[in-house]
C-alpha cells in the first residue's frame, strides 16, 4: 500500500508545483482554498504521527469521534503558523514522507482513527486514498491514481474493518464487487465529490 501513498504524495507535490499565485488563493476543496487545503494536509499528517505515536504506547482507541472531524479540522487550521501554500506543502511531503517511514515496522500494530481501530496498515490505505483525493482536489479534477481499484479495495478494508457481526461481513464482501465499476468515480462520490 506504500506505493500508492507514495504516488499521492509526489502528485501534490507535482501539482503544487505547477500552482501559480492566483491559483493558490482559488477555490479547491469545498469552501478552502489551495492554500488552506495545503494546510489541511498539514495538519491531517500531523494527526497520523500523534495518532500512531499513541498506538506505539499501547493506545489504539479512536482519538476523537469521526461526527467531530469538521470541527477538529476548523480548529487545527486556524492555529496553523505556516502561511503559504508552497511552504505547507513542503512541510506536507517531508511529514508523509517520515510518516511512511515509521509505518514501515509498525505494520501490523492496533491503530486507532475517529471511525475505529484498525492496524497501521489497513489505515495507510485511508492515508493513501486521501493524498490521492486531495491532488484531485489541487488539480482541479485531473489527477487520477494510477490504480484506483487499489485505493477503493484499501480504504474499503479499512472502513469495513471498524464494523461488527453481520453487517461488517457484509460491507466487507461488498467491497471487492463495488470496487469492479468505476472505482475512482466511486471513491470521488463516496467523498462528497463529483464529477469536474
Amino acid at each position: 500500500m506504500l506505493g500508492p501513498y507514495h504516488e499521492g504524495v509526489g502528485a501534490i507535490d507535482s501539482i503544487a508545483a505547477s500552482l501559480s499565485e492566483a491559483q493558490w488563493q482559488s477555490q479547491a476543496c469545498g469552501t478552502w482554498t489551495a492554500t488552506d487545503l495545503a494546510g489541511h494536509l498539514v495538519c491531517v499528517v500531523g494527526w497520523y504521527h500523534d495518532w500512531l505515536d499513541r498506538a506505539l504506547h499501547g493506545d489504539a482507541t479512536p482519538p476523537f469521534d469521526a461526527t467531530d472531524l469538521a470541527e477538529r479540522n476548523a480548529a487545527a487550521l486556524s492555529t496553523l503558523p505556516l502561511r503559504n501554500g508552497p511552504d505547507r506543502v513542503s512541510t506536507f511531503s517531508r511529514e508523509a514522507r517520515r510518516y511512511a517511514d515509521r509505518l514501515e515496522t509498525a505494520w501490523d500494530l492496533p491503530y486507532g482513527f475517529p471511525y475505529g481501530t484498525v492496524t497501521a496498515g489497513l489505515h495507510a490505505g485511508v492515508a493513501a486514498t486521501e493524498w490521492h483525493l486531495h491532488a484531485w482536489d489541487l488539480s482541479g479534477g485531473s489527477h487520477r491514481p494510477r490504480d484506483p481499484r487499489l485505493l477503493f479495495l484499501a480504504a474499503g478494508a479499512a472502513l469495513t474493518a471498524t464494523r461488527r457481526g453481520p453487517i461488517g461481513r457484509l460491507s466487507a464482501a461488498m467491497v471487492p464487487l463495488v470496487a469492479r465499476r468505476r472505482p475512482w468515480e466511486q471513491l470521488l462520490k463516496r467523498s462528497g465529490r463529483g464529477a469536474r
